[in-house]
């Protein structure tokens, strides 16, 4: 198994320490894993959303983070467990500038880029559900992809991690969103960048992987690279997920998923994980 999301304690809405982490990889036979934290929120962004300090680690915790990251390596030799060092960022548009000069600084393996917030919005904040009610809902799903493919256009991330988290709520538009799949799985083709199938989608009220099945398959078709992660916050939900996340791969006709080393894909066959 590979599992390449995941956060600590560092972002504040999650639980548990690196060493933890990769010790309950080890016990679960998962075999590489990257750690993923928030990226420091643009002060652009931070300063217009609500409740900003809860969704990222402040800046001047990411030299402590990386620290963090390579003493988990060196457990992670003893125990068999490759550990990566990643990064999440917040790709809405105002903050990629941000996103360009830290990663800079930053030796990661891998970018997960993820839009989590619409205009000053975090849509995916279970205190937040009620902005909904302001919103064509078919027009919000509009807005968001037209997002996620702009962040994969910027090519400042390797992997668009949880595509469709805006239905993570359950509010979906009424008619069928098949085109709407097709003409995302284009544009994030024609970036060249991946997308990861996210599990934690099964822990959510939506119940079902990020990306559903229909959008699967639409990036089968269109020829996008995938690769795995869990998105836990917990040591316990490392690995979670992974037998869903295998058979919905496999049935859009997908053998074989990415891992980022230094930036760098290499692909890796299902039927070896």
């Amino acid at each position: 198994m590979i599992d390449l999301h995941m956060h600590t304690w560092r972002c504040r809405h999650a639980e548990g320490t690196p060493g933890e982490y990769v010790r309950a990889a080890a016990a679960r036979g998962v075999r590489t894993i990257a750690f993923t934290e928030h990226l420091p929120l643009a002060p652009s962004l931070a300063a217009r959303v609500p409740g900003a300090e809860r969704y990222a680690m402040p800046a001047e915790e990411l030299p402590s983070y990386v620290t963090d990251v390579r003493e988990a390596s060196r457990l992670g030799e003893e125990l068999g467990v490759e550990v990566l060092l990643g990064i999440e960022i917040d790709a809405v548009p105002d903050a990629l500038d941000h996103a360009r000069a830290v990663l800079k600084t930053l030796p990661v393996d891998i970018v997960l880029g993820s839009i989590h917030f619409v205009d000053d919005w975090a849509f995916d904040d279970p205190a937040r559900t009620d902005r909904y009610a302001e919103w064509d809902i078919a027009e919000l799903w509009e807005r968001y992809f037209a997002d996620v493919a702009a962040a994969a256009a910027s090519g400042v991330a390797d992997v668009v991690a949880h595509a469709d988290l805006v239905k993570k709520f359950c509010f979906r538009p009424a008619g069928p969103v098949g085109s709407l799949y097709r003409e995302t799985a284009r544009s994030l083709a024609s970036c060249g960048v991946a997308v990861e199938v996210n599990t934690a989608g099964l822990r959510k009220p939506c119940q079902e992987l990020y990306p559903a099945q229909e959008l699967l398959d639409e990036l089968f078709a269109a020829g996008v690279p995938v690769t795995v992660g869990s998105d836990a916050h917990r040591p316990s939900e490392v690995g979670a997920g992974w037998d869903e996340a295998r058979a919905a791969l496999m049935a859009a006709g997908y053998r074989s998923v990415l891992v980022f080393r230094q930036r760098v894909p290499e692909e890796v066959p299902l039927d070896g994980l």
